[in-house]
């Protein structure tokens, strides 16, 4: 691996590092979400009553009048179902449902030496920037895949990285960061655009707006994505590079983390190189299967409309097919590398796996209820339609009215993390308020989405820090540093910086030229 040069600390860099010094001063996460606890229950009993009205919407039930009350978390049913359920909220926490089950197969393909081969084979010898370049890409494009992808990516990555010899943080958080960029940024389109879409047409139709002249079909955005996702892949892939990579440094023993009989050759041995095409024989052999079982009208996978992408079974199916896939290829290279000696080995190799989440576990405990009590308290959806209803009272026309937009997004991003969520709440107050002075339905959804994604990666009330926590302590080359909030949000921040003022100057360049935003979607109402 090439070393990093020594790098000068300018100011942004103490900024940043700062930014981690102070966040981890906070209580160890396990007592810091406790605390939250705490917080979301007294800010329920304090404002309780206090209520908003507003017009939502979503796709299935069209718009309807809503008044959202902020409700005393301290009453007789939401503790009787905290005291009868808390096992369910617990077990059906999403990061700690999805990730408790790919652990498994990313672990395997680790352990055995998949992942290591693979490289040296590959992008061993390539300069860092490539590296950052290719994760970026790729992690910008998993959510396509929704929740499952971008966390797989994410463990992917951490693997990645440490076979590769990088510090395996960096892997973490430039996955973790890029894929909540990514809900901006893709070649192709995904379940939240069909959710998208969806409310953006039960709004457009509920007021009269006409959508055969003003289109908000699931593409309406997609030129404009398709050209962020390679924007955003040369910015990540230079923030990594510039900052972030220096920021995390070299990572300290990898010994503390490399599976024990891990080669660290940079070349390949003949039984690894047998092993690698093997393993690759497996991968177009599943692919094969998997592409034949698509083909037929009445595929398993296709939705009833006989569809595969956007949604559809194919689709929702990502995190069992990637699993598959782990253990399948695994158990192959590892069969014929002796990494996997005999049967007895497999489970015992799923239960280092899983035991190395440990941490991740005892953390999505607290995490799990503050997220729980936090949307039952209806806090996020006040805050969210008393700052749509603010922006409307402000009279700001043009292009600044899209940077009002985009920076208020940005914020209630940190309270209220669903964006389908929060686009129903917004969506009825905007598309025709932006209507009015001339802008397209498209073009509120996309000055919605570049702020939609910019802090997903740095919100405090996201589901997925415990996850980035867990792998962050999974994957510790330096036992002396113990990672905390301040470590995830210092490490993505630069991402969240650059996301947001790369996009919003790239809405600049579409305002300026006019140019569309995705095939027969226009900027502005003619």
């Amino acid at each position: 691996m090439e070393s990093q040069p020594e790098m000068k600390k300018g100011l942004f860099f103490r900024f940043i590092e700062g930014v981690e010094i102070i966040g981890n001063k906070f209580p160890n996460p396990f007592y810091l979400f406790t605390i939250m606890i705490v917080v979301a229950i007294v800010s329920s009993i304090l404002f309780a009553g206090a209520s908003v009205t507003y017009t939502t919407a979503t796709a299935a039930a069209g718009e309807k009048v809503t008044t959202a009350t902020v409700k005393s978390l301290l009453n007789k049913d939401t503790l009787v179902y905290v005291m009868t359920n808390m096992h369910r909220i617990y077990f059906t926490f999403s990061p700690l449902m999805n990730m408790g089950f790919l652990i498994f197969a990313i672990g395997l393909a680790e352990e055995v030496g998949l992942f290591s081969s693979f490289i040296k084979s590959t992008i061993a010898g390539a300069k860092p920037g490539l590296v950052f370049a290719i994760v970026s890409f790729v992690a910008i494009n998993s959510n396509t895949a929704s929740t499952a992808g971008m966390l797989g990516c994410t463990a992917v990555a951490a693997a990645v990285f440490a076979s590769m010899g990088y510090n395996p943080w960096l892997g973490i958080i430039l996955a973790y960061a890029a894929s909540n960029a990514g809900l901006t940024a893709n070649i192709l389109v995904g379940s939240y655009d069909v959710v998208l879409s969806g409310v953006s047409e039960t709004v457009c139709k509920a007021v009269g707006i006409d959508t055969s002249l003003y289109p908000v079909h699931i593409l309406q955005n997609w030129y404009f994505m398709f050209t962020s996702a390679f924007l955003l892949t040369v910015v990540f892939a230079f923030v990594t590079n510039k900052f972030v990579y220096g920021f995390f440094g070299e990572p300290k023993d990898l010994s503390l983390i490399v599976p024990e009989g891990s080669s660290n050759e940079k070349e390949l041995t003949d039984v690894e190189r047998k092993a690698l095409h093997r393993a690759g024989i497996a991968v177009i052999l599943f692919v094969a299967v998997l592409v034949a079982a698509c083909v037929p009208a009445n595929s398993i996978f296709r939705a009833a409309n006989g569809t595969l992408i956007p949604k559809s079974p194919l689709m929702s199916s990502v995190l069992f097919l990637l699993f598959l896939f782990f253990v399948i290829t695994g158990i192959v290279y590892g069969r014929t590398a002796g990494t996997i000696k005999e049967w007895n080995d497999l489970p015992k190799i799923f239960g280092r796996a899983i035991a190395s989440m440990k941490s991740f576990m005892v953390i999505s405990l607290p995490a799990s209820l503050f997220i729980y009590l936090f949307n039952s308290s209806n806090i996020p959806t006040v805050l969210g339609a008393t700052g749509a209803s603010w922006i409307k009272s402000t009279g700001i026309t043009g292009f600044p009215l899209m940077l009002m937009i985009i920076l208020l997004t940005t914020f209630l991003n940190l309270f209220l993390t669903s964006g389908s969520a929060k686009w129903m709440v917004l969506a009825p107050i905007l598309i025709p308020m932006f209507y009015a002075v001339g802008f397209s339905p498209a073009l509120t959804l996309t000055a919605y989405r570049i702020g939609d994604s910019a802090t997903n990666a740095i919100a405090p009330v996201s589901t997925d820090i415990a996850m980035i926590l867990g792998l962050l302590n999974k994957y510790n080359t330096d036992k002396s540093k113990v990672p905390g909030m301040g470590t995830v949000f210092a490490g993505c921040l630069p991402y969240s910086i650059a996301s947001i003022v790369t996009l919003t100057i790239q809405l600049l360049v579409w305002w300026i030229l006019g140019l569309p935003l995705g095939p027969g979607v226009q900027m502005l109402v003619k």
